[in-house]
């Protein structure tokens, strides 16, 4: 098993810490501790699900400082669903007896469905793991991104302890999610050297030689997000006013690289999420007017800001930035601050496009101006999943489109439970058997998410988690010539992942966890 020890670690002084999701300052002591185990969850913060379905990567923060480090695991996703899914295909037929359900994935009844709902007992995380390695304390995230037009693929986990963005090669799946044949090889490499610590080179950020600027990554890396082609990387800096950009050129042999931070921004500055680019930017050749643009919310500013890139490719060298262009109030809610999650569907628009003729500038100009992407933001003043959308606003050069700018306007807002944390997008199996676009809205506090469907504009389910649910991946496929669509749960404050069934056509268990994955464990403090 790939591998990576952690470094001995001289005192330093340590900054209380406070709750990873509620956006306290990051600390990191320096003080030597266990050596942390592969075989279990320790406060996991990120979740990734690889494109071709094969590898689930896990980011575990350390939050207490029990261990000396931090960790990422990779986690074998096809032997998961054998495990699993007999439980999910039992009361599918037979939903009355739970006894017999858990009995054929090998599990006994929950003996305690309070602190981990569901039908059965856990399955050990053990088996699953194929790789793992050991980071700096208190990730708060993971980016997977993949090159646009070769076989490469790159994990990133903001490390607030460092802080670095701590960065893997890993394999490139895609090919697995058309039905080829795959055997995944879980690589999960961050250039250990001799003491097993991740080398400095996979650390970004550390070192200001690196940077073309001579800078280093601001303190308390939060929120990530990636261009389209994964080769412009923003994160927010919550405790600084800050965001940073990073550049991972693919066609360059040189690690990805701190080109820029942005400072002054408004207090808080928490999640990011990435704004698909009209097809139109692309379609149109290299002089069209956009770039890689990002959206930005704040804990303790009321307002949702879009950042883009600028690659300044007419210096020498160049020296790309990135800057804040824009800013939307959150007029929605009582204060409006305190806005946490945020994602962007782009169905609509994306279909609009698809129907465009190759090089048909004029429907792909009208699919960029009267078809708008749908925003959602996770806003805590009063709790609510907060909707709006953005509209490229096109440029002319006569009669030709020449740029565009991303505006958003925020509408409205749909009542959610306390704690309302982070937004993903992902898909479920609806009663036609198809695969339809929700937005699920993670409620920490009061251990919900709520499937929001956009196209009906309602929450359609809201699923009952365990303590601290903090982060969500998705998982749809075909097994057995069967579509099936769920996804994981990372329990921040148990340590452990639920795995829950999003086929609607299962009334029995669409919503429900039906299993658990790796012992729960309760902080000390609670035990």
């Amino acid at each position: 098993m790939p591998r990576v020890k952690p470094p001995s670690r001289s005192t330093t002084a340590c900054a209380s810490a406070a709750l990873a999701l509620l956006g306290a300052s990051a600390c990191f002591t320096g003080s030597a501790g266990r050596e942390p185990s592969a075989d279990e969850l320790y406060f996991p913060t990120g979740l990734v699900t690889s494109p071709g379905r094969t590898t689930l990567y896990v980011a575990n923060s350390d939050f207490d400082l029990r261990y000396s480090a931090g960790s990422v695991q990779a986690l074998d996703l096809a032997a998961l669903r054998s495990a699993t899914r007999p439980i999910v295909d039992a009361l599918a037929t037979a939903p009355e007896n739970v006894v017999a359900a858990c009995g054929t994935a090998g599990r006994g009844l929950n003996d305690d469905d309070w602190l981990t709902p569901g039908p059965c007992s856990p399955f050990e995380l053990p088996p699953l793991v194929r790789a793992y390695a050991f980071i700096g304390a208190f990730a708060s995230g993971a980016l997977l991104v993949h090159a646009p037009d070769d076989e490469h693929a790159r994990l990133f986990v903001p490390v607030r302890g460092d802080p670095s963005i701590t960065y893997f090669e890993v394999e490139d799946d895609r090919a697995a999610a058309s039905g080829a044949a795959f055997a995944p090889s879980f690589r999960l490499d961050c250039g250990a050297e001799e003491d097993g610590k991740c080398a400095a080179a996979f650390r970004i950020g550390q070192d200001p030689e690196q940077a073309l600027r001579g800078i280093r990554l601001p303190a308390d890396p939060v929120g990530i997000a990636a261009s389209d082609d994964g080769s412009v990387i923003v994160t927010a800096h919550q405790t600084t006013a800050s965001a940073s950009l990073l550049v991972n050129d693919w066609h360059d042999p040189s690690p990805p690289w701190l080109a820029y931070f942005a400072a002054g921004l408004p207090l808080g500055p928490m999640e990011l999420a990435s704004i698909p680019a009209p097809a139109l930017a692309a379609a149109a050749g290299p002089d069209f007017g956009y770039g890689a643009s990002f959206a930005l919310t704040y804990r303790s500013s009321a307002e949702v800001d879009v950042l883009r890139f600028n690659p300044d490719s007419g210096s020498v060298p160049p020296r790309p930035f990135v800057q804040r262009i824009g800013a939307t109030l959150v007029g929605t809610n009582a204060s409006g601050v305190d806005s946490r999650g945020i994602g962007i569907v782009a169905d609509r628009r994306q279909a609009c496009e698809a129907s465009c003729a190759a090089g048909d500038l004029a429907c792909l100009e009208h699919c960029a101006e009267e078809v708008p992407l749908e925003v959602f933001v996770a806003n805590r003043t009063p709790p609510s999943l907060v909707l709006g959308q953005f509209d490229s606003v096109l440029g002319h050069s006569g009669d030709v489109a020449s740029s565009a700018f991303d505006a958003l306007t925020l509408y409205d807002a749909v009542p959610l439970a306390t704690g309302v944390s982070r937004v993903r997008v992902g898909k479920v199996i609806d009663s036609a058997g198809a695969l339809a676009t929700r937005v699920f809205a993670v409620c920490f506090d009061s251990r919900a998410i709520y499937s929001f469907d956009p196209v009906l504009g309602r929450v359609d389910a809201v699923i009952r988690t365990g303590r601290g649910p903090h982060d969500l991946a998705f998982d749809w496929g075909e097994l057995d010539g069967e579509p099936y669509a769920q996804v994981y749960v990372a329990h921040f404050t148990d340590s452990y992942l639920g795995v829950v069934d999003l086929d609607m056509r299962h009334g029995a268990t669409f919503g429900l966890m039906y299993a658990t994955v790796g012992v729960p464990r309760p902080p000390e403090e609670s035990n």
